[in-house]
């Protein structure tokens, strides 16, 4: 019994350095072996090079961490990326010929127990490359692959991320037995993420770097609950093609009208990948100044369906899709689409070049490219500074992109979509990974635009990221 108290990981006087910056000094830290984490703070607190440096990957440049077993497998979005092609581009993701010759999931789950696959709804993507999956998709099996490495600690930074409100409820339940068996877990996240119940101790990390560490059963008093907004995602039937489409605010609809042009128009638009329909018959017609929120499980083909608005995806020439009033390929070129739109996505995340600062990937949005090729004017700059300003990340500016965290990243982008003023904005989980301040910015940001300059269609799984000035909603249902 005495054993089981043991420090399994012990940090003593520990002080991390990471992209210039010092996050933690003289830090004291035991994990025993009967007891299960939840590391919570903001963005930018440096909860991930803390994580890093436990699992070996970051030297601390002072102190010493001791490790009962090495065994440790770390998950979070910046894994993802091990898995991908080398110098792979966002449209790569609809290229037949890297979809087919990459590598798939069943090649990166060798030998994967029956249970495991069952438990993570993967039997349908074994055959997949891992190129042509979506964000939840690729979450899921990045935590199984850790899984099927049987480590003795398992890290998972924001492991809720990206994933429908079925599977999280799934992934819970399939933590709080991890836990009850002898594999120790770290949960990463922010102060709105979900805690099971497996958890016994909770590591704070509070404005300033102040860390202050306490049993889990003292979270209610200090008042760390996952955060809420008081909504629930709207409860939509579903409709023919496993498509539902519907007004959703009525106080706002008032202000859109047939009589607006319509910015995209989507007539029995169908989708197929190596012989599996992805999109059937999807009808799908947007207005200008509407804004539209678009749900759907893993899986179902919301990225796929943006990749056409976004003028990404070749598939759109083989189909009755207009945009900005023309037929796509009636000799339109994917500039003029592009010029027109401002998007963020996960997936852009994943593939954007890291080597430029925060604020040259803003100004990048001036020209539609992934990536600055262009010299900026100054008034540019000036307002590519002022979103970055607005969304809380200012003071990260000149720093390279690939120096913030995950979620001062996902700012960055957003401030890079909406830099031009666009006639559409495409935001594509742009919450993700935000704590409650910076998700309120990013949704005080989205209501505050003008109602007459910009059409909107937002992605989201999560009821507490659903802005207030949706006028309508848009249900995909996965395919069986």
């Amino acid at each position: 019994m005495a054993q089981k108290t043991e420090p399994f990981i012990s940090l003593k006087k520990v002080s991390i350095r990471a992209h210039g910056r010092v996050l933690f000094e003289n830090l004291h830290w035991e994990i025993k072996n009967n007891e299960q984490w939840a590391v919570i703070g903001s963005n930018g607190s440096g909860r991930s090079s803390l994580m890093r440096a436990i699992a070996g990957s970051l030297p601390p440049t002072k102190g010493t961490i001791t490790r009962v077993s090495d065994n440790i497998e770390y998950v979070s979005f910046e894994t993802q990326k091990k898995h991908l092609p080398f110098e792979t581009f966002i449209q790569d993701r609809w290229n037949v010929g890297l979809r087919e010759n990459g590598l798939t999931v069943a090649g990166l789950l060798p030998k994967a127990p029956r249970k495991l696959i069952a438990d993570f709804g993967l039997k349908t993507l074994l055959g997949r490359s891992i190129i042509e999956l979506s964000n939840g998709e690729r979450r899921k099996v990045e935590i199984a692959r850790a899984l099927l490495k049987d480590p003795s600690l398992l890290i998972l930074d924001n492991p809720y991320e990206g994933l429908d409100e079925q599977f999280r409820k799934k992934l819970t339940k399939i933590l709080n037995s991890l836990m009850r068996s002898k594999m120790r877990l770290i949960i990463v996240g922010t102060s709105r993420d979900e805690i099971p119940t497996g958890i016994t101790h909770v590591f704070l990390i509070e404005e300033g770097g102040r860390v202050t560490q306490f049993p889990k059963k003292s979270v209610p008093r200090l008042n760390l609950a996952i955060d809420s907004r008081g909504e629930t995602l709207p409860k939509i039937s579903k409709g023919k093609g496993g498509v539902e489409k519907r007004a959703y605010n009525a106080s706002l609809r008032g202000r859109v009208s047939k009589s607006y042009m319509p910015i995209v128009q989507m007539k029995k638009v169908n989708v197929l990948y190596d012989g599996r329909k992805i999109l059937r018959n999807v009808n799908w017609t947007v207005r200008e100044y509407e804004r539209w929120a678009l749900f759907g499980p893993n899986g179902a083909g919301k990225t796929t369906l943006l990749s056409l608005i976004l003028a990404d995806n070749p598939q759109a020439y083989a189909n009755d899709i207009t945009l900005f009033g023309k037929k796509r390929g009636s000799g339109e070129s994917i500039w003029e689409i592009k010029r027109q739109i401002g998007s963020v996505s996960p997936e852009l995340q994943l593939y954007f070049p890291t080597s430029m600062t925060c604020l040259d990937v803003v100004c990048s949005g001036w020209f539609d490219t992934i990536g600055l090729y262009r010299e900026c004017t100054e008034d540019q700059r000036e307002i590519a500074l002022a979103w970055l300003q607005r969304f809380g990340v200012a003071e990260h500016a000149g720093e390279p992109f690939e120096n913030v965290s995950e979620g001062e990243q996902r700012l960055t982008l957003l401030a890079r979509a909406m830099v031009k003023n666009p006639r559409l904005l495409v935001l594509d989980e742009p919450c993700q990974g935000l704590d409650p301040e910076h998700r309120d910015r990013v949704l005080e940001a989205v209501d505050s635009i003008e109602k007459d300059s910009t059409t909107i269609i937002y992605v989201t799984h999560r009821a507490d990221e659903l802005p207030k000035s949706t006028t309508h909603v848009f249900r995909l249902e996965k395919k069986s």
